[in-house]
């Protein structure tokens, strides 16, 4: 059955896909204000911190400055400047790479491992409260799956930040 094109303002306010994706945003903004808050207040550190601590940790023998910002979407100068508080900061430090001398890595000091350890745990303790407790086991679980599904889409489809 085809859709009839919107064409007042009162169907585009009115449609539910329209509706639905500002749930999904007001949602995702609030929930990372909440934890946010959280983790900088006990914590110390920003959300967008704790993301690249959690890559590092994947990654121990450090990441190029490109792979840091691709991961977190974030522009190279935006990455830059992040990088340049946590390396302020004592969490991460910056070496040129072995292979390119034009590359700089990005690795995680003992410091910002035991910063990544207490803020995981403040993390979760958040999460528990305000996401997981909220909801059934079957509804984060769908909730999980469906979002994993529509990332893995846009990270197919979006062209990579510069």
């Amino acid at each position: 059955m085809a859709r009839r094109p919107i064409s007042t303002a009162a169907e585009a306010a009115a449609d539910h896909r329209i509706r639905a994706f500002g749930v999904l945003l007001t949602t995702a903004g609030m929930l990372e204000r909440l934890a946010g808050a959280v983790m900088e207040r006990e914590c110390g550190i920003s959300h967008a911190m704790f993301e690249v601590l959690l890559h590092l940790a994947e990654h121990p023998e450090g990441l190029p400055m490109g792979d840091v910002s691709r991961r977190l979407v974030l522009t190279s100068g935006g990455a830059t400047r992040l990088i340049g508080r946590m390396e302020a900061a004592g969490l991460v430090r910056r070496e040129p790479s072995h292979e390119d001398r034009r590359s700089t890595i990005v690795s995680m000091t003992e410091r910002g491992e035991q910063t990544l350890v207490d803020a995981a745990r403040v993390h979760v303790r958040t999460l528990d409260e305000h996401v997981y407790q909220p909801l059934t086991q079957a509804e984060a679980a769908a909730m999980v799956s469906a979002l994993d599904r529509l990332g893995t889409h846009a990270r197919e489809v979006l062209p990579p930040l510069g």
